[in-house]
């Protein structure tokens, strides 16, 4: 029976793409275990488990990675995979062979452990669809974030139908032309954030306001908080709340307004919150409109805190541009007259 999943490239950077793309390959990282030494899955986990991750940490965190170390792992030819590329997917189907990539065992890249895949192409290049061509449930699975590997069975019908109908996908030249205005407004966009160029209020608090609306965006309730809410150095920005039926997700949100690496402070304000007893059930998440070292994501992820520099928090808006209220579009600057390509 084939089975059909996810694999996003770590960091949806242009280097992540041009290992897949360019190598027929879909990629994870836990690079200091070689996952095509170990025949066994469960094996596998162990291994991962004991090399990354901590008692003390969160188990339904640690659970949840291990579970995508297993399904990757447990690929077999003739699985059906799709990429997450910027706005489009590319898809592929899976090959017999494991792949150990050296040269991947680079923290920053940290794509090691490889699958080999064949992707579908037209032209020549990569079969790329855009993400508005597929059904709103599909698009909504694709952009949960943290997600490395995930299990896509339900959609099988419609995936299948995208694997066998190549006019799924926009024209070669009008994909072309879009990902070079995309990458030009997610440049500019950054840089007005990073060097003051936005009309965003001053002082942090407007890329504060500007976080908390994306986050409602996303389905929370969110507010900011007073700056005296925490006692000593701990502190966050936002309280984010997500309930329903089948969850209950409360965040602790720190932001960081920066042009330049943000450090561990904030990250460590964090802490400091999340320690205390009465908030032991929330997640903690940090922000930031600069660059995060990979020794910093390391403290973060050893504390459970989610990061996001400022590449990704630029992603993000996009990807809600359609749910920003007018005066927030025009204060970054975001003019959404219609244009012709």
């Amino acid at each position: 029976m084939r089975n059909y999943y996810m694999v996003r490239a770590k960091n949806s950077n242009t280097e992540a793409f041009d290992i897949f793309f360019k190598n027929n390959v879909v990629a994870v990282g836990w690079s200091r275990v070689d996952f095509s030494k170990e025949l066994d899955s469960k094996k596998l986990r162990k291994k991962v488990l004991d090399e990354y991750y901590q008692k003390d940490q969160k188990q339904s965190l640690i659970s949840k990675k291990l579970n995508e170390v297993e399904r990757f792992k447990n690929l077999k030819k003739g699985d059906f995979i799709v990429v997450p590329y910027y706005s489009y997917i590319a898809i592929a189907e899976v090959e017999d062979k494991e792949i150990y990539f050296e040269k991947g065992t680079n923290p920053d890249i940290d794509l090691a452990n490889q699958r080999a895949v064949t992707y579908r192409y037209k032209d020549d290049e990569p079969l790329i669809i855009s993400r508005n061509d597929l059904s709103e449930g599909l698009q909504r699975r694709l952009r949960v974030r943290g997600n490395t590997v995930s299990n896509l069975y339900e959609f099988k019908d419609e995936i299948e139908e995208i694997f066998n109908r190549p006019s799924y996908s926009y024209s070669k030249k009008i994909q072309e032309i879009e990902q070079i205005e995309l990458e030009k407004l997610k440049k500019g966009l950054l840089e007005n954030i990073q060097k003051g160029k936005s009309n965003l209020q001053t002082g942090g608090i407007g890329l504060e306001n500007l976080v908390c609306e994306i986050m409602q965006c996303e389905g929370y309730e969110s507010k900011i908080l007073a700056k005296n809410k925490f006692q000593g150095k701990a502190d966050a920005d936002i309280l984010a709340i997500k309930e329903d039926s089948f969850m209950s997700k409360k965040i602790f949100v720190q932001v960081k307004h920066h042009n330049g690496e943000s450090g561990s402070y904030g990250i460590q304000q964090l802490i400091d919150v999340l320690k205390q007893k009465e908030y032991e059930e929330y997640d903690g998440y940090f922000i930031t409109s600069g660059f995060v070292s990979y020794e910093t994501r390391k403290i973060a992820s050893e504390n459970n805190i989610d990061v996001m520099d400022g590449g990704e928090l630029v992603q993000l808006i996009i990807d809600n541009l359609d749910k920003l209220s007018k005066g927030t579009k025009r204060s970054l600057g975001i003019c959404s007259i219609p244009t012709i390509i």
